[in-house]
């Protein structure tokens, strides 16, 4: 006569089947994970407007601080998104663009930026 009560010996393992999470692609990872990085967003969105040198862009994206900002223009010259060119002084200047493939993210930028007009409320400091 059975007890009523399985012991671990008579549970089966339920097999394991990838969730949602397991199953994101690679590339998804790897935009997010640039997009996401702290005012990456944001420099391309403002590159977007046109070619600016380091200072403009420095009062064109309030709360950046100057290392930052020169750590993002680095990464993203580093993956071709960005270009870097040297205007000859005095004084020298340094000018920033976007590349023919960092343009090919405004479709996506534009969306997001459409997303969070929709759907996230404004911090209170934009709001103003």
């Amino acid at each position: 006569m059975s007890s009523g009560r399985s012991s671990p010996a008579d549970e089966v393992a339920p097999v394991a089947q990838a969730g949602p999470c397991e199953t994101l692609g690679d590339p998804l990872a790897r935009v997010m994970t640039l997009l996401g990085k702290r005012w990456a967003g944001v420099v391309l969105g403002t590159l977007m407007q046109g070619p600016a040198y380091f200072n403009d862009l420095r009062r064109g994206i309030p709360g950046i601080s100057d290392r930052v900002l020169h750590e993002r223009l680095q990464e993203l010259a580093g993956l071709d998104l960005v270009s870097r060119t040297v205007m000859e002084g005095p004084p020298l200047r340094v000018r920033y663009e976007l590349t023919g493939h960092g343009y090919a993210l405004r479709p996506a930028i534009d969306e997001l930026t459409r997303w969070a007009e929709a759907h996230l409320t404004p911090n209170p400091e934009e709001a103003g």
